[in-house]
C-alpha cells in the first residue's frame, strides 16, 4: 500500500519521497506504481501521463533523507505497534517541528503512537487509506487526544488538493469509521457461513448485488432518512438483539488459520483459488473497482458532493 499512497502523494507534489529498508522492494513498487498510474490514466482518474507522475518519485532506504523538508509523511509500515514507534520516534528527530506526521495504521490509536513515540504529540494525525489506496478516494483522518486543529486543517487541506476526499474522525477509537462498519458486516456474514445458515458465494452475491450498488448513491444513514427512520426503529427493535454480536465467529477463523486456508495466497480459503496467479486475481478486481470509482465520482460532481477545489499537480514539496 505504501508504493499506491506515494503515486496519490505525486499526483500533486513537486517531489515525493518512496523509503523502504530493501531497495528491492522500492524497485518492485516503482514498476507497480508505473501500472497503477497508467489503470488511472486509462480510466480519466489521472489529468497528466503517468510517467510524467512516477518521475517526481524518488527512492531511497534513508527513512531521514526521505524525510527531510517534507510537509508531511505518511507512514504505511505493516501493523506492528514497536515497529511503528520506532518510525516515528526517529521520524520525531529528524523533521522539524511544522511537518506533518501521518499513519496509515487501521487499527492503532494515533494517541497512543503519538503519546509514545514523538515529543509533539500535537503534529500526529491518522490518514488512514483503504486498499487500493490509489483507487478508493477517501482518507480517514483522525484527531488524536493532542492533535491540533492546525494539523487537522492543513491535513484535510493537503488530502483535499491530492483529490481524496478527506473523512474527519473527531474521536479516537479503535477501527475508526471504515473498519468497525466493515467488521460488524464481516462478523455477521461470518457467524451466517458458520451456522450454516448460506454458503459464502450466496452471502456474497447479497453484498455484492443486493447492499453494494444501493450504497454507493447513498449511505446507510441517508437511506434510513429516506426509508423513514421510523421504519427503522420498528425492524431494529426486532432484529438487533439477533445480530451476531459474540466472539464465536473468530472460532471459525481460527479453525481455518490452523488448516492454512488462508485464502487467495494460500488457494484456499472461502473459496477455492488453486490454479489462479493471486496478481491475475487482484488486477481484475482492481479494474471492475476502477470503473465503479470513476462511475461514482462522475455521479458526486452532478449531484451533491465533491471535494473542495484542488491544488493543481506540482505545487507541493
Amino acid at each position: 500500500m505504501g508504493g499506491q499512497i506515494a503515486l496519490v502523494l505525486a499526483m500533486g507534489s513537486r517531489r515525493t519521497f518512496l523509503t523502504d529498508t530493501d531497495q528491492r522492494i522500492l524497485d518492485k513498487s516503482l514498476e507497480n506504481i508505473g501500472r497503477y498510474a497508467s489503470d488511472l490514466r486509462r480510466h480519466d482518474l489521472l489529468s497528466e501521463e503517468p510517467s510524467k507522475v512516477v518521475e517526481r518519485i524518488q527512492t531511497t532506504t534513508s527513512l531521514e533523507k526521505a524525510a527531510a523538508g517534507a510537509e508531511l509523511v505518511a507512514e504505511a509500515v505493516f501493523e506492528d505497534l514497536e515497529v511503528k514507534k520506532d518510525v516515528f520516534r526517529r521520524l520525531d528527530e529528524s523533521t522539524e517541528r511544522h511537518t506533518i506526521l501521518s499513519s496509515n495504521t487501521s487499527g492503532f490509536p494515533i494517541t497512543k503512537l503519538a503519546a509514545a513515540a514523538t515529543r509533539a504529540p500535537e503534529r500526529v494525525v491518522g490518514g488512514h487509506f483503504v486498499q487500493p489506496a490509489h483507487v478508493v478516494p477517501i482518507v480517514e483522518v483522525t484527531k488524536g487526544d493532542k492533535t491540533s486543529d492546525d494539523v487537522i486543517k492543513r491535513t484535510r487541506e493537503i488530502w483535499l488538493g491530492l483529490h481524496r476526499i478527506p473523512i474527519l474522525i473527531n474521536k479516537d477509537i479503535p477501527g475508526f469509521i471504515l473498519n468497525r462498519i466493515q467488521h460488524a458486516m464481516i462478523r455477521e456474514a461470518t457467524f451466517l457461513l458458520a451456522e450454516g445458515i448460506a454458503g459464502a458465494e450466496d452471502i456474497d452475491l447479497t453484498v455484492s448485488l443486493g447492499l453494494a450498488p444501493r450504497l454507493t448513491v447513498s449511505g446507510p444513514l441517508e437511506q434510513r432518512d429516506m426509508n423513514g427512520i421510523d421504519l427503522n426503529y420498528k425492524i431494529a427493535k426486532n432484529l438487533w438483539s439477533e445480530l451476531s454480536g459474540s466472539e464465536e465467529p473468530l472460532e471459525f477463523l481460527k479453525h481455518k488459520v490452523e488448516k492454512g486456508e488462508l485464502g487467495l495466497k494460500s488457494g484456499r480459503g472461502y473459496y477455492d483459488w488453486s490454479g489462479m496467479k493471486p496478481d491475475d486475481v487482484r488486477s481484475a478486481r482492481d479494474e471492475a473497482l476502477l470503473q465503479t470509482t470513476q462511475e461514482v465520482l462522475g455521479r458526486m460532481k452532478t449531484q451533491k458532493y465533491m471535494p473542495h477545489e484542488s491544488v493543481p499537480a506540482g505545487t507541493r514539496n
